[in-house]
């Protein structure tokens, strides 16, 4: 107890606390908080914002190629399935098995756990249908409801950039605006 001093006059009496111990914990904290974020794995996932509007150069300048009506295709993730939509119009699938109102057009299906899932690969066959009749589009717009949680996201976007045998398809994708089901 050597070089302490004994408080004189009102604070008598008075310990100043020991703050040796909480700077010991801040300095542990500090420590724990570094290394564990060493360990936290980081992704990049290449997506385009969605185009507005064109220039206002007038229609004799563009090429021929930009004068075709453009596809739009648009993924909607909702929590039924997939629905597609093109050139302002909803796909609805082969006329022998239209979807009804309210159904998806690739509706969901049991997984290996017997959860609901989305079916990817029914989604990828359709898109390979599509961009065997539009070989030159490559721009997709994906759009989710609130409730889809993102991984679903991603594997939709998978999906929708190449074929199951590494086709590409449409790899640049857009999001949109989520939609209220």
């Amino acid at each position: 107890m050597a070089n302490r001093r004994k408080p004189r006059g009102e604070d008598a009496g008075v310990e100043e606390p020991d703050l040796v111990p909480m700077m010991n914990l801040n300095f542990a904290l500090i420590a724990c908080l570094l290394s564990m974020t060493v360990n936290v794995p980081l992704g990049l996932i290449s997506v385009q914002a969605p185009q507005l509007g064109g220039g206002g150069g007038s229609s004799a300048s563009k090429p021929e190629e930009e004068k075709k009506p453009k596809l739009n295709l648009t993924i909607f993730i909702t929590r039924k399935g997939y629905n597609l939509a093109a050139s302002g119009a909803t796909l609805t699938g082969d006329n022998a098995n239209p979807p009804r109102p309210g159904q998806a057009l690739i509706p969901m299906k049991p997984n290996d756990k017997g959860e609901m899932d989305y079916d990817y690969e029914a989604l990828n066959k359709k898109l390979l249908e599509i961009k065997k009749n539009f070989p030159l589009e490559d721009n997709v717009i994906m759009t989710a409801d609130p409730e889809v949680i993102y991984e679903r996201v991603v594997h939709t976007m998978d999906s929708a950039r190449e074929s199951a045998d590494g086709k590409e398809l449409f790899p640049a994708v857009a999001f949109s605006a989520g939609i209220v089901g």
